[in-house]
């Protein structure tokens, strides 16, 4: 598999891309479940997705007749897979976990497509921690979707990226407690024998960037922004709510033990004043 950039793609105006376009609906813990599964049906099925249909049309107009022939058709379906995820439990996520179901034939001859959450995790692709999952629109980090379908608990999720390289899920018409940009990170296999020539353009920390001729074409004296995503110290998740949880409960105790002392104080005047 290769990524077709090395950053994020948006829409033909350099704007956002959404899964799925299903209204202005906005979920939240509360709300998400067996209601919504009935309300919207098949929302997070990759195969009939908006994004899937842009997948298709940037084949069709962004690559030249040579390039077009060296990227092959894919087949492939996905197996479920189990990623940690806050580490502790959520509504929804009650083993503290993200779980995405199983795609059947999720692609089907498709020659630019989402990655899956098993496909971005892969340390054989080089995403070995959340820094290398880091991508950039325009110069600034920012979330792009995956193709793989939450479970049920979380009808109207599929797995995101978010801008500090955390893998989650997130829903599919990007509207929640919390609105974000959202984009691509397109993928493809190329047919390796119908490759011309390969220019080196960036080689820093194990990682190549290289400007691709195809047969057929003429060299590809394209220019292109080689450089990768300045990363600084990426956010963990789990530490994060971690201790957030940690404090929440030693508030609470506090906030006990301060109830009790008060109630126990009042009882003390009150027999003081019988007396």
């Amino acid at each position: 598999m290769f990524l077709v950039s090395l950053n994020l793609i948006g829409d033909d105006q350099g704007g956002t891309l959404l899964f799925r376009d299903i209204g202005d609906v906005s979920v939240s813990f509360s709300n998400r479940g067996e209601d919504y599964a009935q309300a919207h049906p098949g929302v997070t099925d990759y195969r009939a997705s908006d994004i899937r249909l842009w997948c298709g049309e940037f084949y069709e107009k962004r690559f030249t007749e040579a390039e077009k022939l060296a990227i092959l058709p894919t087949n492939r379906s996905d197996d479920g897979i189990v990623i940690p995820g806050f580490t502790i439990p959520l509504p929804g996520a009650a083993n503290g976990t993200v779980d995405f179901d199983p795609a059947e034939k999720v692609l089907e001859g498709d020659r630019i497509f989402l990655p899956s959450v098993e496909e971005i995790t892969n340390e054989a692709y080089g995403f070995t921690d959340n820094a290398s999952k880091v991508a950039q629109f325009k110069g600034v980090n920012s979330g792009y979707w995956l193709r793989s379908p939450h479970i049920p608990t979380f009808p109207l999720d599929v797995g995101f990226v978010f801008s500090f390289g955390a893998v989650m899920d997130y829903p599919v018409n990007a509207n929640s407690m919390f609105e974000m940009d959202t984009y691509a990170r397109a993928a493809c296999n190329l047919d390796s024998s119908r490759i011309e020539a390969l220019d080196e353009l960036l080689a820093t920390g194990g990682r190549t960037v290289w400007r691709v001729t195809m047969k057929g074409d003429e060299h590809n004296g394209r220019s292109y922004d080689p450089s990768f995503p300045v990363v600084g110290e990426v956010l963990d998740l789990a530490k994060t709510v971690k201790i957030v949880a940690a404090a929440a409960i030693c508030i609470i105790v506090l906030l006990i033990a301060l109830i009790v002392w008060l109630v126990i104080r009042h009882r003390k005047k009150k027999k003081a004043g019988k007396g």
